[in-house]
């Protein structure tokens, strides 16, 4: 094991004589557990009562990564105030759960200090007037939502150039209703889909929930549009429009993503292990891929030197080979995230 590593734990050991055997835990940036030497987050719990409560700290830095309240051991659980950091000691993320659900106003931030979220929850419902917002700090979405929990209110999304992206009204439950239009970047409409109007017995019954990735929302998953009108960017109505979501795709798919990412930092886990004589870090990059397949803004979760950091941000500022992400019959742009794991002077 690391020395300085070892070290730590010995320290922490320590000053928490009255934890549990069992304190201690060790985690990939996953969250997965693994070996000592092997550990990007170091856990280290207790006991209060009604549940656990667990910090988390980065083993390279030694730097306070994450508070955490759980109702159980296993935290699986989460109940009570969470506040999360990134390895560069910027906040990433605040707020109360209840139950696994967000209950309370909670704000997240990017890597570089621009908000990323702004909303307050009730049962993990959205309330009141919420924001998002992309990595170069431009307005991304914005709900207008009751102010009860009801889940019922008004989506607007926008295009970093300002244009909107697409807009539609929710009813109880975050469940889609009537049209919901999407445009493409220039302007025009892309795609509108039609949703029923649902009666108040549907309304009462309890919404299927659940996340989606692209419209950043937990939404009723069993509402279905009726009907779709398809146009292209000229504004010409389209037989057969894309429905759905194609991911933002590197030159020869995940293969040849990591080919070139490998390729782009070799060399890297070496400078930081003989700079810093650290043997396990990581970056998280969080990067946007334009409608055109370019990376336009990055932010870096970790700050190690200039010239390392540097290294790190050109490889994915000089990624040329992505294809743009399409949604609803239109190009969109993606925020992404990779994470660099540099263990024992190995990438």
């Amino acid at each position: 094991m690391n020395m300085k590593l070892l070290f730590f734990i010995i320290c922490i050991q320590l000053s928490i004589q009255s934890f549990t055997q069992d304190s201690l835990f060790y985690y990939d940036l996953k969250g997965k557990q693994v070996e000592p030497n092997k550990a990007i987050i170091l856990g280290i719990a207790r006991e209060e009562t009604g549940g656990w409560m667990r910090r988390d700290y980065f083993t390279d830095s030694k730097k306070l990564a994450q508070t955490a309240h759980y109702k159980d051991h296993d935290f699986k659980i989460k109940n009570g105030d969470f506040v999360s950091f990134f390895a560069n000691e910027q906040l990433e993320e605040k707020g109360t759960y209840k139950d696994n659900k967000k209950n309370s106003f909670f704000e997240s931030y990017f890597p570089n200090g621009i908000m990323h979220d702004s909303c307050k929850y009730i049962n993990g419902i959205p309330t009141g007037i919420c924001y998002s917002w992309y990595i170069d700090g431009s307005l991304k979405r914005e709900l207008r939502m009751d102010s009860i929990g009801e889940g019922e209110g008004i989506v607007v999304a926008y295009f970093p150039n300002g244009n909107i992206s697409y807009k539609g009204r929710l009813l109880k439950g975050m469940r889609k209703a009537g049209n919901w239009t999407y445009y493409h970047e220039n302007g025009k409409p892309a795609l509108i889909l039609n949703y029923p109007n649902l009666d108040q017995s549907i309304l009462e019954m309890s919404p299927a929930l659940k996340y989606d990735s692209l419209e950043g929302l937990r939404m009723d998953s069993l509402v279905e549009f009726i009907s779709a009108k398809g146009f292209d960017e000229q504004g010409i109505e389209q037989i057969n429009p894309f429905i759905g979501y194609k991911k933002a795709e590197f030159k020869n798919g995940v293969n040849g993503w990591l080919e070139y990412i490998q390729i782009a930092t070799y060399g890297l886990a070496n400078r930081i292990l003989n700079e810093t004589k650290v043997n396990n870090t990581s970056y998280i990059a969080y990067f946007n891929i334009d409608t055109q397949g370019r990376v336009t803004d990055l932010a870096l979760s970790n700050k190690i030197n200039s010239s390392i950091d540097k290294q790190v941000s050109n490889a994915f500022l000089n990624a040329k080979y992505w294809s743009p992400a399409i949604h609803n019959n239109r190009k969109v742009p993606i925020e992404h995230s990779q994470a660099l794991i540099f263990q024992n002077g190995n990438p």
